[in-house]
């Protein structure tokens, strides 16, 4: 018998908004490749959906306010763990951090 609704497994899966998550891991590898052709061994990133201090800083703070605990968004907090996984995964080092100049937005941290 098929069922007509989703299950619990299926309805996380699509909340999760994989194309924020795609392109979130795409600009951090991005710019982990650049970093390291520059011989670099860490870098900062606030260019991405998550993170963008300038044309999406209300998305950005969004994320920021989930990230600290003021804000239950469950699709948010499930993004971010995905991102931070997949890094931690692949070996990097990777932490959110206050972003400085906002206050109010995080940078993401990777080492290797």
């Amino acid at each position: 018998m098929n069922n007509i609704m989703l299950n619990a497994q299926a309805a996380r899966a699509k909340s999760s908004n994989d194309l924020v998550i795609f392109h979130e891991v795409r600009d951090i590898e991005e710019a982990v490749l650049t970093a390291s052709v520059a011989g670099h061994y860490e870098v900062a990133v606030n260019t991405t959906t998550m993170t963008d201090t300038v044309d999406g800083i209300d998305t950005a703070r969004e994320y920021f306010k989930v990230w600290i605990g003021a804000s239950g968004d469950r699709a948010k907090q499930r993004q971010m763990s995905t991102v931070t996984q997949y890094f931690a995964d692949l070996g990097y080092g990777i932490d959110r951090r206050t972003n400085g100049t906002t206050s109010d937005t995080f940078t993401w941290y990777i080492s290797w």
